[in-house]
C-alpha cells in the first residue's frame, strides 16, 4: 500500500514537473515571438522602408544644397543686372573740383623791353641769366623759364578768345638771352623769337 502511495506521488510528481515545463516552453515561445518572431519581422518590414526614406530624403536636400551653392564665373562680373554690393558710387555724386595748373611767371610786372641782361653764367650743365627788373632788382633765368608781363592776343580775330601769352627762355648765349612764344594766330609757323642782348654798364 505505501509502495502504491509512493508511486502515485511520483506520478502526480512527475505531471505536474511535466505540466511546468510544458508552460515554460509556451512563454519561451511567446517571447521567442516577440522578439524575433514573425510578428517582430513584420513591424521591422514595416519601419524600414521608412528609415530610408528620410535618409533618402536627408540626401537629396545636401544634393539640392549643393548644386544651389555652385556658382559661375559670371556671377562675379558686375554688369547692369549683376551689381556689385560692396562698391560705393558716392564719387558717381561728389562734384570735382578743377584744378587750374598755373606756371611761375618770372618778373610778373616787367615787360621784355624793361629788362636789362647784366650777367651770364656759361660752362655748367644749366647756363644761367642774370636779369634786372623794372625795380632794379636781379632775377636769375634759365632755359625753360616764363618771363615778364604776359601779353593778351585774340585767336580767331576780334571775337576770338583772349589768350595770354610769355615769353619763354629758349636759350642762353654767351652774349646774349634769346626768347621765345608761340603765336596761337599762326600756328603753323614758327614760334616768334626776341633778343636780349648783355648790357655793358662801362
Amino acid at each position: 500500500m505505501w509502495i502504491r502511495n509512493t508511486r502515485i506521488l511520483i506520478a502526480i510528481g512527475g505531471l505536474v514537473l511535466a505540466g511546468g515545463c510544458g508552460g515554460d516552453e509556451v512563454v519561451v515561445q511567446k517571447r521567442q515571438g516577440l522578439g524575433g518572431g514573425s510578428g517582430g519581422g513584420a513591424v521591422a518590414a514595416k519601419s524600414g522602408p521608412k528609415a530610408g526614406e528620410v535618409a533618402t530624403a536627408d540626401a537629396e536636400d545636401d544634393d539640392a544644397d549643393q548644386s544651389a551653392m555652385q556658382y559661375r564665373d559670371e556671377a562675379f562680373v558686375e554688369s547692369e543686372s549683376n551689381r556689385d554690393p560692396f562698391r560705393s558710387y558716392m564719387d558717381i555724386f561728389k562734384v570735382k573740383a578743377t584744378s587750374t595748373q598755373l606756371r611761375a611767371i618770372i618778373m610778373p610786372d616787367t615787360s621784355v623791353d624793361q629788362m636789362r641782361l647784366i650777367a651770364i653764367i656759361s660752362g655748367v650743365a644749366r647756363a644761367r641769366a642774370m636779369l634786372i627788373d623794372s625795380s632794379g632788382m636781379g632775377q636769375t633765368v634759365e632755359r625753360g623759364d616764363y618771363i615778364g608781363r604776359p601779353e593778351v592776343v585774340r585767336t580767331g580775330g576780334a571775337e576770338g578768345m583772349p589768350v595770354s601769352l610769355n615769353w619763354r627762355v629758349d636759350r642762353i648765349r654767351p652774349e646774349e638771352v634769346v626768347l621765345s612764344r608761340e603765336d596761337p594766330t599762326s600756328p603753323n609757323q614758327p614760334p616768334l623769337t626776341r633778343v636780349i642782348p648783355l648790357h655793358d654798364d662801362r
